[in-house]
């Protein structure tokens, strides 16, 4: 009679299935894993490429506050460039300003009208002469307020002067018109848009 021991083959099925079992258990570890490792590198690796971007966008967005500053350095130094060319050009306009006020008064009066005398305190003129009549008066008044330096012309004042007297005495009979003028000044010749303002140093005052 053959006896066989089988013993030797249940345990060696046994431990093929404890192998299996074995390697069953790694391979799932080893999933799991990946399924952990594998996204977290992936997402470090985008967290990097974010970070590198957001870094790139800061340096654009210093580099463009850096310009922004220049622009608003250049604007700021324009504008002061622009405030100071307009004192300059005030300055020039004001300097020959009362030139051309006593050049206007001359070129305004007509013939049978003497001026008198010619007062500017702050920027208010006031004319004083004689004319032979009203109209006289009033066209000499016409031409001044043409004048781009005066504005405001007004009549404040007629009255009848005395007789003339001759060179061998006694009355020749001519009797003219005194009158008295006020006329607001634009030293910047702008006829009473520029704001005027009298220049250093006091008015003029001419007189015969």
């Amino acid at each position: 009679m053959i006896r066989i021991n089988l013993l030797p083959l249940k345990e060696a099925q046994r431990a093929m299935g404890r192998r299996q079992q074995l390697s069953v258990a790694l391979l799932s570890i080893a999933v799991a894993l990946l399924v952990m490792v594998v996204p977290y590198v992936l997402q470090g690796r985008t967290l990097s490429r974010l970070d590198g971007e957001i870094d790139q966008l800061r340096a654009e967005i210093q580099k463009f506050n850096e310009q922004a500053k220049e622009v608003r350095d250049l604007d700021k130094r324009k504008a002061e460039l622009q405030a100071k060319l307009k004192v300059i050009e005030d300055l020039k306009q004001k300097r020959v300003g009362p030139v051309r006020i006593l050049e206007d008064l001359s070129v305004a009066t007509p013939q049978k009208l003497w001026l008198v005398d010619f007062t500017d305190a702050n920027g208010l003129a006031t004319i004083t002469g004689m004319a032979l009549d009203n109209q006289t008066i009033a066209v000499f008044m016409r031409q001044l307020q043409n004048s781009k330096y005066y504005y405001d012309v007004d009549l404040v004042e007629t009255s009848q002067s005395e007789p003339i007297r001759g060179l061998l005495g006694g009355d020749t009979g001519m009797i003219f018109k005194r009158f008295i003028v006020k006329a607001h000044l634009d030293y910047l010749g702008m006829g009473g848009k520029g704001q005027p303002t009298p220049p250093a140093g006091g008015g003029e005052k001419t007189g015969t």
